[in-house]
């Protein structure tokens, strides 16, 4: 087996990063797609108005224990919570293919994307603690 040109080679490493990338998206839109449909089919099914009720507040604890309980709020704050974990997955996903494929660089630049994010998150979350 001949070894491939590196420039060969790391087309097809970015190709199939994109590719993983891709799959993580798709995926991750049919599954928020799926627990907000969920969520505005449980409050129909309970005749609450999705469009008039009052939004009930986030808080992770709250959210997970009303998913669990099949409430449709916790539907709703999962879809949403997964909704903005998707592009912050999408960065993981790509830089570890980076690193695999032993581009630094980008493995960086995904890195510091990520850290700009989490401080954007905890900046966010700071005053009200």
């Amino acid at each position: 087996m001949t070894a491939l040109p590196p420039s060969v080679a790391a087309r097809e490493t970015a190709a199939r990063i994109e590719s993983l990338a891709a799959r993580l998206l798709t995926w991750g839109t049919r599954a928020v797609l799926a627990l907000i449909a969920a969520g505005v089919a449980g409050m129909l099914a309970t005749g609450t108005d999705p469009i008039t009720a009052p939004s009930p507040g986030f808080s992770p604890g709250a959210a997970l224990g009303d998913l669990l309980a099949l409430r449709p709020s916790g539907f709703l704050w999962a879809g949403l919570v997964a909704l903005i974990a998707l592009p912050i997955g999408r960065v993981v996903v790509s830089g570890a293919g980076f690193m695999a494929a032993g581009d630094r660089r980008l493995a960086l630049v995904s890195v510091l994307v990520v850290l700009v994010i989490g401080a954007s998150v905890l900046a966010a979350l700071g005053p009200e603690g």
